[in-house]
């Protein structure tokens, strides 16, 4: 089971991405250490973070920071007063932070979206979409109605547990 979402996520921090300065260091060619200035709380700050560049299977390279705290390769660095990668500070993607109950929702919802219904499990099935194949909606209705029978019978089971006057209705 996930860590109840005590733990931060990473939409909290400010962060600098890679691709932000990857059109500046393929001209610059040579740079290993980009020079960061930035404000925290108004106060100034200056920070050196070295640069890796690997190489890609099809040609060219991608450039990586690495982490000032563990040295290793990252695409995004976090700003806790210092920039770090998520390992660094103990950060979790949202996702990570999610309870099963909240993923089948999320799975459902996406599942709807690409359906073009109308977002909630209670709105029911609505209409094919306009150029999708017959067996990819057959497919996904079927994932959607799985996914919200085990929505209900979380919810049952949930029900029995914690409401002692609750019966749960006949499967007729």
């Amino acid at each position: 089971m996930p860590k109840i979402a005590f733990s931060p996520t990473l939409s909290r921090y400010p962060q600098i991405r890679i691709s932000q300065y990857t059109q500046r260091l393929k001209q610059d060619g040579k740079a290993s250490v980009l020079n960061l200035t930035y404000s925290v709380n108004g106060n100034d700050y200056r920070q050196a973070v070295s640069l890796a560049k690997t190489a890609c299977n099809y040609g060219g390279y991608r450039f990586w920071f690495i982490c000032p705290k563990c040295h290793k390769r990252a695409g995004v660095l976090y700003c806790v007063g210092a920039f770090f990668c998520r390992h660094c500070i103990g950060a979790n993607y949202a996702s990570q932070l999610e309870q099963p109950y909240d993923r089948l929702f999320r799975k459902v919802e996406k599942i709807r979206h690409r359906l073009q219904w109308q977002a909630g499990i209670a709105h029911g099935h609505g209409a094919k979409p306009k150029g999708m194949h017959k067996k990819s909606y057959n497919r996904l209705v079927w994932e959607h109605d799985k996914l919200v029978n085990a929505i209900c019978g979380a919810t049952y089971e949930y029900m029995e547990r914690n409401c002692p006057f609750y019966k749960r209705p006949n499967a007729s």
